[in-house]
């Protein structure tokens, strides 16, 4: 019996100093955040998507986030897999109105508005098809009506019945940050044209924006 007890004093002794040794090896702790879930680019992060963590503060970067306040008005750069350590260069400033901009929103078709691909904060060439009657014939004309309109919102896929009968279709609201001349462009665009078509440009953008005469072809009238 007293041997036995030595042996479990001995034990708890050794675990003890185990614990205590890995410890001070492994150092202090610090608070980090990880995802619970894969995060889409431009997309906002909720404290729903996250956990804290514990890690050892000699494999923390100064960089990892602690504190889900830190991400209020931000958004991911880019895509994010789940169970990532969320740090500063994850994120960035969710998309604003700068001075003098409007806020217009329309319905974009989903076989045409490059759809699934087009987040807040990414810039697109708006693009539209116009329909005009000169005498005996029809001239259909392309045109980009707007260059580098940066999204600021994407809805929900919603069903809109067309003006044929039983013609529906797919649509998605999209929200632009425009100039009041641009407003104005898209508010005609989207009254008169045919079709309107979204661009989505390049994360490395452009130098400069190419000028693009419209593309007209004329079709007898039936």
């Amino acid at each position: 019996m007293i041997l036995a007890a030595l042996g479990a004093v001995f034990v708890f002794i050794s675990v003890v100093g185990y614990v205590g040794s890995v410890r001070a090896e492994v150092g202090q702790m610090t608070q980090v955040l990880q995802l619970t879930r894969p995060v889409k680019a431009y997309q906002p992060i909720s404290p729903a998507m996250l956990r804290k963590m514990e890690i050892p503060v000699k494999w923390a970067s100064k960089s990892m986030i602690s504190d889900p306040a830190q991400l209020n008005g931000k958004v991911a750069a880019a895509d994010i897999a789940a169970d990532t350590y969320i740090q500063q260069g994850m994120v960035i400033d969710a998309p604003v109105l700068r001075p003098g901009q409007r806020e217009v929103a329309i319905l974009i078709n989903a076989e045409t508005g490059v759809a699934g691909k087009v987040r807040a904060g990414m810039f697109v060439d708006i693009y539209g098809t116009f329909q005009e009657q000169q005498q005996n014939q029809q001239k259909n004309c392309a045109v980009r009506v707007i260059s580098r309109a940066q999204v600021i919102s994407v809805g929900q896929l919603r069903t809109q019945r067309g003006d044929a009968p039983n013609e529906v279709d797919q649509v998605v609201p999209i929200t632009f940050a425009l100039s009041a001349a641009d407003s104005l462009k898209l508010t005609h665009a989207e009254s008169f044209a045919s079709k309107v078509r979204l661009a989505l440009i390049g994360a490395g953008g452009e130098p400069t924006t190419p000028k693009l005469e419209p593309v007209c072809q004329a079709t007898p009238s039936r």
